[in-house]
This record gives structure tokens, sequence and C-alpha cells, in this order.
């Protein structure tokens, strides 16, 4: 149980690790997440499940140059065990049949998606991505984000919203999903309200225990208090208060 079956480095700081949990592999649906201790006496981290193959009983993760995880990548090894994996956690994405999708997000904000990607693909969906943050931290993922993509753009954050826009206007897009830092999410959703697309958003919020006691996550989804571990992390993004988040994030610094 929770061996690390594979590690298959994208760069010296970013790797997909693949881990063998056949309850978890079984269990796990697109947007849900898991949380893991790489040493006994670390951290517990949240990372979205990126893809499980429920006969071999596996699952994969993507530890992804953030601060302080390319730390852990010196700790693990093919044929090591993890201390502790928690999940499936979350609420699972609702995936639609042949629809247009546009998925948008930064770099490492873009990892959230690629389950969600995939799985539209499967669906017969039409998925466009474009991806802000024209770096390392993206280029290393290209490869996996152009291969389930019908189109893809790769874009400074600043040019995004422009490059939205067009997209809107070519491709008719039947719903927008975004992640990524909240004041781009923010902006995104308003775009996608003005031109009456529906907007979902995965939302990246601090957490600890991940399963809905410790309150750190909460935030205000159509007016009510929601936390993203137990019912997100996918939201409508048209009923998510984004000031309330910033502010909350603003605290956490």
């Amino acid at each position: 149980m929770n061996e690390i079956i594979k590690i298959s480095h994208y760069s010296e700081k970013s790797a997909r690790v693949t881990v063998g949990n056949k309850l978890v592999a079984l269990k796990a649906k697109p947007g849900q997440f898991v949380i893991i201790k790489f040493d006994p006496k670390g951290l517990r981290i949240p990372f979205p499940i990126v893809d499980c193959r429920p006969v071999e009983g596996e699952l994969d993760v993507i530890i992804h140059r953030a601060d302080g995880l390319d730390e852990i990548l010196p700790l693990i090894q093919e044929g090591g065990v993890l201390p502790d994996l928690l999940g499936p956690l979350g609420t699972p994405a609702v995936i639609e049949e042949n629809k247009t999708v546009l998925f948008i997000g930064d770099g490492s904000g873009f990892v959230p998606l690629l389950p969600l990607i995939k799985a539209s693909r499967d669906r017969g969906c039409k998925v466009l991505s474009i991806v802000s943050e024209q770096s390392s931290q993206t280029k290393c993922l290209l490869g996996d984000i152009n291969s389930m993509c019908n189109e893809l753009s790769v874009a400074s954050e600043d040019s995004v919203p422009q490059i939205m826009r067009q997209w809107i206007d070519l491709f008719h897009p039947d719903k927008i999903i975004c992640s990524g830092p909240t004041l781009l999410v923010k902006h995104l959703t308003e775009i996608a309200r003005a031109h009456g697309i529906p907007a979902e958003c995965v939302l990246n919020m601090l957490m600890i225990d991940g399963i809905g006691i410790c309150g750190v996550c909460r935030v205000m989804v159509a007016g009510k208090q929601k936390q993203t571990c137990i019912d997100g992390p996918i939201f409508n993004a048209w009923d998510v208060d984004f000031d309330y988040i910033l502010n909350r994030q603003r605290s956490f610094v």
C-alpha cells in the first residue's frame, strides 16, 4: 500500500509520481484529490489525482516546482513507501458529453485541470486550452496538455483575457473551466459572465485536515459558507466570492 511505483521526471524540480493504492484508485473520480505525507514528521500536502488506473491499483500525482515541493523529490524513490496517503477527497467533477470546453490556467495551476481535460475528451468533448505563464514551469507540462487538446495556446498572463475573448468568438465554448491565481480566475470569471457562458473554477486553498474539520479552506459560494476540501475543490465560478478568498489568503501570508 502506498508504494512508489514510478517517478517520471519532467525537470529537475518536477515529476509525475505513480503510487500503488488500489482502494483509492478504485474510488477516485476526476476532480478529486489526495493528501500525502512524504515524511513521517512532514506536512500533509494536497495533490490533485491527475490519473488513476483501477485495474492496476495505481494513481498519479504531479509534484511541480511550487515553493517547498522541490524539496520532496530528493526524499522519495521508486520502490519506497509513502508514510501516509488519504483519499480520495473532495467532490467529483460533473463531466458533460459532446460539449466544447475551454480550460484556462497558469503553469502550476494547470495541474488540477489535467484530469478534467482527460475526462472531457473521453466523453467526446472538444477540448480547448489556454496556458498562461510561458516559462519552464509551463513547458514541462505542455506534452501532457497538448496530447489531450484539440486547440492549445501558450501565452503570457497579461494576454490570456484577450485570447480568451478571441476564442469565445471563434469556438463558442459551452463551458469555461479555470484554475490559477485568484485574481486571474476572478477576471476570467467576469469575462465568462459577460458572455453568458457557464464557468467553473478549481480553487487552490490552504488545507490542513482535508475532511472539513479545521475550516481553513472555507470560501463563500452563492452567499453560503463552503469548505473547499469537502464541497469543492470545483465550484460554479459565477457564485464564488473571490474578494472573500483574497482577503483570507492575505491573512495567511
